[in-house]
């Protein structure tokens, strides 16, 4: 067995010893390394317990900017025989009747319309549609929610994954913060401004509210499904902090030696203890350190709609992602529910995109570290024979992790020896 395998089981029992003992912080350390308390602050907690079940009311998160072209869009797309001059008419029937009650009072510009069927029924009475037209409307929006989810998550996470370096392919878990679901893991929200921000402006107290709700509950889906044996247990904490630029999207203005989310882990007072260039890996040890985790992804959350992406040990030893507030499609825009959050992190353990468009069927895993990564290939694709709905192939519809997924993060027994691979000997 290597000193990795060994390791893990080490850190299973001390798991054990530790559910005994309150958590507290570390205050030891050499003056140039960071202790929390001491050189910077802990996380904020949670306002809402990651380890409690997520909430039972599915939040659909459309986002009605201006009605008059929801209502155009709509109208035109399920061929209601609207004319301009009725849509207009019945635009404003909507703003001053149903749409009052969505408008959310810390973010006064738009509509946010949680649950589609009723708003949908509400929105029939109004403008006059048959009850066979509010359900094919309802039925066809949210397929749409679907797709624009799923190219939300392509468009820009997917090519990051797709482009890793050989640093990636020869991944071993000492080069990653969260190698595998496995033990003990910390999350870390950092929620990002920007001193340039996007039209959306910066974070709000009802955002970031309602972001970590959604946050706690799809990184808890990941632990409630784990097996047993990889005695997966999750916590989590904030920071709020403010970068200068604004914020591009997936490149290195990002992720780079000088990017943003290097500039993040500095203005929020830790330093590159190492020598290494980066910040971030000098981060997420001080939180391993602190919390006693076994693992340690960062999440960097921004007000915008620039997409997710999952950043991996090609950039250094932070596994982090980026994840923003709002997306857009076809149909307008949606606001990120707790399946986009667990579907990010899935990528930093290891799991690949499952849907059309993104990774293919037998694709190995450059993010799935030893023996994993050589172990397993993609076989719940969409295009696989057998293959099933999963939170991989759409975050916005189910939390269900695939079998595929689950033996790409260390939750598989490949010669069904009954020992899981990351502790087994002979995989």
């Amino acid at each position: 067995m290597n000193l990795r395998k060994w390791s893990v089981v080490l850190l299973a029992l001390l798991l054990a010893a530790m559910a005994m003992v309150p958590m507290v912080s570390a205050v030891t350390g050499s003056a140039d390394q960071n202790v929390i308390g001491k050189n910077v602050p802990a996380p904020n907690t949670l306002i809402v317990n990651p380890n409690s079940p997520p909430s039972q009311e599915q939040n659909d998160g459309v986002v009605i900017d201006n009605p008059e072209d929801y209502l155009k869009n709509w109208n035109d797309k399920m061929n209601w025989g609207l004319n301009q001059q009725q849509i207009t008419d019945d635009a404003k029937k909507l703003e001053n009747t149903v749409l009052p009650k969505y408008r959310d009072e810390s973010e006064k510009k738009n509509f946010e319309i949680k649950n589609l069927t009723r708003f949908g029924q509400e929105m029939g009475e109004v403008i006059g549609l048959t009850k066979e037209q509010v359900s094919a409307y309802v039925s066809t929006h949210k397929k749409q929610l679907v797709i624009d989810h799923q190219n939300y998550h392509k468009q820009i996470g997917s090519t990051r994954i797709s482009t890793l370096g050989t640093n990636a392919v020869n991944a071993v878990s000492s080069s990653q913060s969260a190698p595998d679901a496995w033990g003990h893991v910390y999350y870390l929200y950092i929620f990002t401004n920007f001193q340039t921000p996007s039209s959306d402006g910066a974070w709000t107290t009802a955002h970031i509210n309602d972001a970590q709700s959604d946050a706690a509950s799809g990184t808890y889906a990941i632990s409630s499904q784990a097996d047993s044996r990889a005695g997966m247990v999750n916590n989590g904490g904030y920071y709020t902090v403010t970068v200068s630029g604004q914020d591009t999207g997936d490149n290195s203005q990002s992720w780079g030696f000088s990017g943003w989310m290097e500039q993040a882990a500095r203005n929020l007072g830790y330093t590159d203890a190492n020598g290494d260039g980066r910040t971030t890996d000098d981060l997420a040890r001080s939180i391993k350190s602190w919390s006693g985790s076994n693992s340690v992804m960062l999440l960097y959350l921004t007000h915008d709609a620039m997409g997710g992406y999952a950043v991996g040990p090609d950039q250094g030893y932070a596994d982090k992602l980026a994840l923003s507030y709002w997306g857009t499609g076809s149909s307008g825009r949606f606001d990120s529910v707790p399946g986009s959050y667990e579907h990010e992190a899935l990528h930093l353990y290891g799991a690949l995109d499952e849907y059309s468009g993104s990774s293919y069927c037998g694709q190995t895993s450059t993010l799935a570290v030893d023996p994993m990564d050589y172990l397993y290939s993609n076989t719940n694709h969409i295009t696989c024979s057998g293959s099933t709905n999963s939170v991989m192939r759409d975050p916005y519809s189910t939390s269900t992790i695939s079998q595929s997924s689950r033996n790409f993060i260390g939750w598989g027994d490949h010669d069904s020896d009954g020992i899981l691979d990351p502790v087994d000997s002979t995989p």
